[in-house]
């Protein structure tokens, strides 16, 4: 069992804290300025739930490669005017953003390109880079999301968005960071609608079965942890992010309970859909291997809470959903981050790798 040393773990004590001061002094600017927004926010979801509109937080994008590492925001384009061609679809799907509220203002282009760049910038420059030939081969698409809102309503609109920018005749492939393979397994539950054309989705580092830092009897066993994540998981969505016992190859945790993910897991062992997904899971060996120190404490804290592999938030047994999809596969000393190709060298090999075996596994996909 690795520990962090007690200077490197107050290091991390400190850097939360002033993230979490930082964070509130944004949330209560926002609060402020924008209090009028929250009825209008909460009237656009309710129109977006009845499915009367589209959720303005939300969005699809085509990418358009080009020639710099500097990705232009002119390189994403709505999907309502991207070119559509022969070629497959992989569509990336980013993960949670613990800073975002259901009363925030509605998300412009702007943010919600650099919501897909900060998770996934590495993985754009692969593909325009011609990294595994992938794009000969296929277009590139990103979606956004507001991660506070629930899964359900989350996935319900992705669900909506995949039926009116596909035809059955395409093949589309989806890959997911860390929340985003709960959204997209949402979408594609059996009470959405059979969508045909999504051949394969492959998931990195998603709690299938939830983490304990966004379980409520977790984080009250630490002080630190109890205030830091009222805050982090204060949101419908992020609640929606805890861990649960039911599962194959579970760790018990006292207290823990989730049942939006037992109902859908229960969904998907009913429907067989889980053979349609390929799961990858980050495996910190060493607790610094990682590049991040928040992940490297939180590698060190699921270690002290018997949960001995992980990728410093998610355990290795709900990134692999128990071992229930269709491909397992463990990715060697990288952290949360570092499962959406996020290295802070684009071109280190743990990276590139990751990239290359996510567009191996879709090539030699059967469906």
């Amino acid at each position: 069992m690795f520990r962090v040393r007690r200077n490197k773990l107050s290091t991390f004590v400190f850097f939360f804290i002033g993230i979490f001061v930082f964070q509130s002094c944004i949330y209560d600017f926002y609060r402020k300025e924008f209090v009028s927004e929250k009825k209008k926010n909460y009237e656009l979801l309710l129109l977006a739930w009845l499915g009367l509109m589209q959720n303005p937080n939300q969005k699809l994008f085509g990418f358009v490669p080009g020639f710099s590492r500097n990705l232009s925001d002119a390189q994403f384009v709505s999907s309502d005017y991207f070119a559509k061609t022969g070629k497959k679809k992989i569509i990336f799907i980013h993960g949670w953003n613990p800073a975002e509220r259901d009363s925030d203002p509605v998300t412009n282009d702007e943010k919600k390109i650099q919501n897909i760049k900060n998770t996934f910038s590495n993985g754009m420059i692969h593909f325009q880079e011609g990294r595994e030939s992938a794009i000969s081969e296929f277009d590139l698409y990103l979606y956004t999301y507001r991660t506070s809102n629930s899964i359900l309503v989350n996935g319900r609109q992705f669900h909506s968005t995949l039926r009116s920018q596909f035809s059955d005749s395409d093949q589309v492939y989806i890959v997911a960071h860390s929340m985003g393979g709960l959204v997209t397994r949402m979408a594609l539950a059996p009470e959405n609608g059979f969508l045909p054309f999504v051949r394969l989705v492959v998931t990195l580092a998603s709690p299938q079965f939830g983490s304990p830092f966004a379980t409520p009897s977790f984080l009250n066993s630490n002080p630190f942890l109890n205030e830091l994540g009222s805050y982090l998981v204060g949101t419908q969505g992020g609640s929606e992010l805890g861990h649960t016992n039911q599962g194959v190859g579970q760790t018990n945790l006292a207290g823990a309970n989730n049942p939006v993910l037992d109902a859908l897991n229960q969904s998907y062992l009913s429907s067989g859909l889980n053979g349609r997904f390929v799961s990858f899971a980050g495996v910190m060996s060493d607790c610094n291997v990682g590049e991040a120190e928040y992940y490297k404490a939180g590698c060190s804290i699921l270690n002290n809470a018997s949960f001995t592999q992980s990728d410093g938030i998610v355990p290795i047994n709900s990134a692999l959903l128990g071992n229930l999809s269709y491909k397992q596969i463990q990715v060697a000393d990288v952290d949360h981050s570092m499962m959406a190709f996020q290295t802070k060298n684009v071109d280190d090999t743990k990276s590139r790798n990751l990239f290359m075996s996510v567009i191996s596994e879709i090539r030699n996909s059967p469906y």
